[in-house]
């Protein structure tokens, strides 16, 4: 399928995209969005974003056009040969779509099909460049004019006359159908004078009837001797009226059960789809609708594998991800059991039997019965998102992130308005630290899901984690999860008291610095104090509130720590995050937490080093974890080891991981291996696409490439491709500010900049220099 050029966007121009389409997805913004994602290889976006398009133009060709070709150019042929198939039901002339089905079926071995294809697009245009060059290629003939064709001569079948006699002759009647063939008999005596004798006639009538009284007299002899007494007449009438009365009780019973039969599968059949449509909105609510519909089923028909399934799936999600308690798991383990006996396929119960295993700590035999089931579906093509996505689910939370991509990816191919699979995407977003995916993936979630909690959850704790967060925006999505009727599970809600007391926390450091109406307003805004006493007493009372709810939860350590990160208390920080790694040691984003609380404090790489070694004991060679052992030991002045890391996190050619490649830049401008540097800042660059923060990081250190080997005017080009990839990037003003005071000639202009720098952050790293530079 030929691909016409794109010119790769530059963030903002990408960023103008992605607003007229979340303005108005039903408009023609699909199409420019999808290629400029195709461009740079994201397909998962340009996936969905065709997927819309074909949505909001269901009568038009080209929005499945181009979600085949993203389908193409992953290697996916069969999934865009169904694509082009279907643009083709809907506009079946257009030579385009007919030409690409041709050149797929082709390719497929589906020759016959494809040459049929091919012709048809060579009749529509037979001038076409491309449809000519592919018949070339193929060595596919053009249909050659057909010989003029006579016209056949009429002929009348001849009809014999006695035979045309006997069929018109009236009264008779219709011959009898042939019969089983039969001996021809002997040829009949003739008379003196050689025709057949008038005699003849009757004798064989006298015969056959000889034969006939023999056979009904052998026949009564046999029945008589086989017939039984015969009844009495009274008797007989007895019988008769037994029966006239019993047919009608028979007939009307057998409607009667009938009638009941179908009125018991309509009911199974209406409460097993809502059961299936509860499960889909993934809420604690829900869960329980789920439940007592399936229950209904197991009143019609106590074996139903797939009400078992259903009532397995909604209980150990309740166990496993809502706190639901013993009682929870014990009722997931009945249904398990009664829905394995019943011998019948059910990805819900497969689903259940491994996040149950993965929630008991036995997370090895829950992947291998998995991934077993996966590929046995697969090779049926029955690919399961459920099963997709349970298998990410529970290599995430075994920190085998870049695997656990690829299954959500999968997943969200098969269900693409799946609320459930967005929120697990958002989340892996945000523990690989790419902030822009993860806000992407809730906004769908919600999307598709209106207040979705894990979508709320997790939007809450990303823009918390941000250098500078939205306040307003978090303080609006934990109120709605705190108030919402019905609630969330006590597990969210748990997790909803936390997040607002690291909200309070955040709020409370932040607002000195703040006029007083200002702060007025951000109090008002967001619910916190403007007294920072009564400020920490209530962030103590949601906190306390929270571990009321739910005190099996480990992850509520991990926010606890991250509070007491920003608060500048260290040690009572990474108390908690070992807290939280001794109630569950398998959980590699635990040591992940606690890596970034030591890198915080002083001389604590060492610590930090130990901690992502012992998670790679549990998911080996994940990249992430990879990347910060690398920091870990650049931090000790290990750089042969930092490079080694960051080239083992490279392995796989398919993943990308500009981070990675963003620090191996800055290794190599530090040995001044120039060229190294500008070549791994280059591809990281790319890599970086749509993600406006660390794309200025990288310019900013690809400027000091260029400025470090002399070249100034190449040098000012990337420094200012730094501040217009994120104005709010406030490194990439003071490395600039820095390079313009070496020349006297820019001295007003690095004043400038670097107060741009102390206005976006007036406390940052680079604080000091850059208030010199500014006086």
């Amino acid at each position: 399928m030929p691909n016409p050029p794109i010119k790769t966007l530059s963030p903002g121009e990408l960023a103008k995209l992605e607003h007229a389409f979340a303005t108005d997805p039903s408009s023609n913004a699909y199409r420019p969005l999808a290629e400029a994602y195709l461009s740079v290889g994201r397909f998962m976006e340009a996936m969905v974003v065709s997927k819309k398009g074909v949505k909001a133009h269901p009568n038009i060709a080209e929005p499945r056009l181009l979600l085949a070709r993203v389908y193409q150019q992953q290697g996916k042929d069969r999934k865009a040969l169904e694509e082009t198939l279907g643009a083709i039901q809907v506009a079946p002339t257009d030579k385009v779509a007919l030409r690409i089905a041709a050149e797929l079926q082709l390719k497929l071995g589906e020759l016959e099909a494809g040459r049929a294809n091919l012709l048809k697009a060579y009749q529509l245009d037979s001038q076409d460049t491309e449809t000519l060059a592919m018949m070339g290629q193929w060595k596919v003939e053009p249909p050659r004019a057909a010989p003029p064709v006579l016209a056949p001569v009429q002929t009348t079948a001849r009809v014999p006359a006695r035979a045309a006699a006997e069929a018109s002759a009236p009264g008779l009647p219709p011959p009898a159908p042939p019969g089983p063939r039969r001996s021809p008999p002997a040829p009949a005596q003739r008379g003196s004078n050689g025709a057949s004798g008038v005699e003849e006639p009757s004798r064989r009538e006298r015969v056959g009837s000889e034969r006939q009284g023999r056979s009904v007299l052998e026949e009564e002899s046999t029945s008589d001797r086989l017939r039984p007494a015969p009844r009495p007449p009274s008797m007989r009438r007895t019988v008769a009226i037994v029966l006239l009365l019993a047919i009608p009780f028979a007939g009307g019973s057998y409607f009667l059960w009938g009638r009941w039969k179908a009125q018991r599968n309509r009911e199974i059949k209406k409460n097993l789809a809502t059961a299936a449509e509860q499960l889909r909105h993934d809420s604690y609510e829900s869960y329980k609708r789920a439940s007592i519909a399936a229950d209904k089923v197991l009143e019609l028909d106590p074996g139903s594998t797939a009400a078992h399934g259903y009532l397995a799936y909604a209980y150990v999600v309740r166990w496993g991800e809502h706190g639901g308690g013993d009682e929870a798991r014990k009722l997931a383990e009945e249904h398990l059991e009664a829905g394995k006996r019943g011998g019948e396929v059910s990805s819900h119960l497969y689903a259940a039997d491994a996040l149950y295993q993965h929630y008991s700590g036995k997370d090895s035999q829950g992947l291998h019965d998995l991934e077993q089931r996966i590929r046995s579906f697969d090779a049926e093509n029955r690919k399961s998102s459920l099963m997709y996505l349970t298998l990410a689910l529970i290599q995430m939370n075994s920190g085998d992130l870049e695997h656990a991509r690829e299954s959500l990816e999968t997943a969200q191919a098969l269900a693409p308005d799946d609320a459930r699979i967005y929120a697990a995407l958002g989340t892996l977003n945000r523990r690989r630290g790419q902030d822009n995916e993860a806000a992407k993936s809730f906004d769908f979630a919600l999307r598709y899901e209106k207040d979705h909690p894990e979508a709320l959850l997790g939007k809450a704790l990303l823009i918390l984690q941000q250098d500078r967060p939205e306040y307003t925006i978090a303080a609006k999505v934990i109120r709605k999860l705190i108030e919402s009727d019905p609630p969330p599970s006590p597990r969210q809600l748990a997790t909803a008291h936390l997040v607002r007391s690291l909200l309070i926390s955040r709020v409370s450091s932040e607002m000195p610095e703040y006029k007083p109406e200002s702060q007025r307003q951000l109090a008002e805004i967001t619910g916190v104090p403007v007294d920072r006493t009564r400020a920490q007493s209530e962030a103590q009372k949601a906190e306390e509130t929270g571990f009321a709810l739910d005190r099996t939860n480990p992850e509520l350590h991990v926010i606890k720590g991250r509070r007491l990160l920003f608060e500048q208390k260290t040690d009572a920080a990474l108390a908690e995050m070992r807290v939280a790694i001794k109630m569950d040691p398998t959980r590699a984003h635990f040591y992940v937490e606690l890596a970034r609380a030591l890198m915080q404090k002083p001389g604590g790489e060492k610590d930090a080093q130990e901690a992502l070694v012992n998670a790679l004991k549990i998911v080996r060679d994940s990249p992430k974890l990879l990347v910060m052992l690398g920091n870990a030991y650049r931090r000790q002045g290990k750089l042969d080891d930092a490079l080694a890391q960051y080239s083992r996190a490279l392995n796989d050619p398919k993943a990308r991981n500009p981070e990675a490649r963003l620090a191996m830049g800055s290794i190599y401008r530090e040995r001044k291996e120039y060229p190294k540097a500008a070549q791994a800042l280059e591809k990281s660059a790319q890599e970086f696409i749509g993600q406006p923060g660390k794309l200025a990081a990288v310019y900013s250190e690809l400027g000091r490439v260029y400025e470090e080997k002399g070249d100034r005017a190449k040098a000012d080009e990337v420094f200012q491709k730094a501040l217009a990839a994120d104005e709010e990037y406030s490194p990439a003003y003071y490395h600039y500010a820095r390079f313009l005071s070496s020349d006297a000639r820019q001295a007003s202009k690095a004043k400038t900049t670097a107060q741009e720098y102390l206005k976006r952050d007036p406390r940052g790293e680079f604080a000091t220099e850059a208030q010199r530079m500014a006086q």
